[in-house]
């Protein structure tokens, strides 16, 4: 029987340790015994002439082994691994910082919904004949529905950040938000960057980018060499696409001006950086301060529902 040749071999995680140690002088064998569990088998497609990237993405269907696939065609095994690890860093750390900083809040926004949910289903129905004011029942059953759509609204933003943003979705180009601008302007212009250094033309770089057309860059490079092969100038052509951001698009003005990519994308990198982490607080911030009124609205109307006998009783 042949070999399957559709078995992943490799993590991620492996990828990326095996780039932090591949320039330490050591053998490829000894670094792959070091690095991989399954370093008998990757040794053996070696002496059977795959290269070392075919078997790094033999069987992968994750982005990041895409975009590798990709990259490595232009840029040497070193420069594409960083340039994938830095795409993955802007994507999929701002999903994974934004739930560590909501999942305390979300928690809080739950209990209060199921507190509201076994008052109005089994403590008010039992105490009906000391409830004189029908507002108390009418507030209760608007919380209840309040907090259950915000339970619902929060895991479908959730699952539409990871899905489109962490995935960075072809749909993204229809998506006018300012988050999901800076972000996809982030991912394209670190990819541009790197193939930048490799290529001496600008149309080169685009059509290695536009060879990613599983993503929202192979579509947006695509896009610019069709304007530039319609007679538009390169900044027109970059200017056009309506899915960059604006602070990208004044970088790339005086980075065409002084002609000097690298100094103007790296203070975009950073700058875009930044602001990404700026609004996932602020996001993060705004869910937290709802709960935590969730909570405190819970607490008062709580307190009123149990001194509602006792303030009977006062009154005979």
């Amino acid at each position: 029987m042949p070999r399957q040749t559709t078995i992943a071999l490799v993590l991620r995680e492996e990828v990326e340790q095996f780039e932090r140690l591949m320039n330490n002088g050591m053998p490829l064998e000894t670094l792959i015994h070091l690095v991989f569990k399954k370093d008998e088998e990757m040794i053996s497609r070696l002496k059977e002439g795959i290269s070392l990237v075919d078997i790094f993405c033999m069987g992968q269907k994750k982005l990041y082994f895409k975009y590798l696939k990709i990259l490595s065609s232009s840029l040497n095994l070193n420069q594409a691994i960083i340039c994938v690890t830095q795409i993955e860093k802007h994507s999929k750390l701002v999903f994974d910082k934004l739930l560590q900083k909501i999942a305390y809040p979300f928690f809080l926004l739950v209990f209060a919904f199921f507190m509201v949910l076994f008052f109005s289903d089994y403590v008010l129905i039992q105490m009906q004949d000391y409830i004189s004011n029908g507002k108390v029942l009418l507030v209760i059953q608007v919380l209840k529905y309040t907090f259950g759509l915000s339970i619902l609204l929060l895991l479908f933003f959730l699952i539409w950040f990871y899905m489109v943003f962490n995935r960075f979705s072809k749909s993204l180009y229809y998506c006018p938000f300012p988050l999901m601008k800076k972000m996809v302007s982030l991912q394209f212009v670190c990819i541009y960057q790197n193939l930048e250094n490799t290529y001496s033309s600008t149309q080169q770089v685009l059509e290695t980018m536009s060879h990613m057309d599983f993503s929202i860059v192979g579509m947006i490079s695509n896009h610019i060499l069709n304007h530039l092969l319609n007679g538009n100038s390169l900044e027109e052509s970059f200017l056009k696409e309506e899915i960059f951001d604006s602070d990208f698009k004044k970088m790339l003005r005086y980075a065409l001006a002084n002609n000097r990519f690298q100094v103007f994308f790296d203070l975009y990198i950073q700058k875009s950086t930044m602001d990404i982490e700026r609004c996932v607080k602020r996001i993060a911030f705004g869910i937290q301060l709802y709960s935590y009124l969730s909570i405190g609205i819970l607490v008062l109307l709580v307190y009123q529902i149990m001194m509602m006998p006792l303030n009977m009783l006062n009154q005979f």
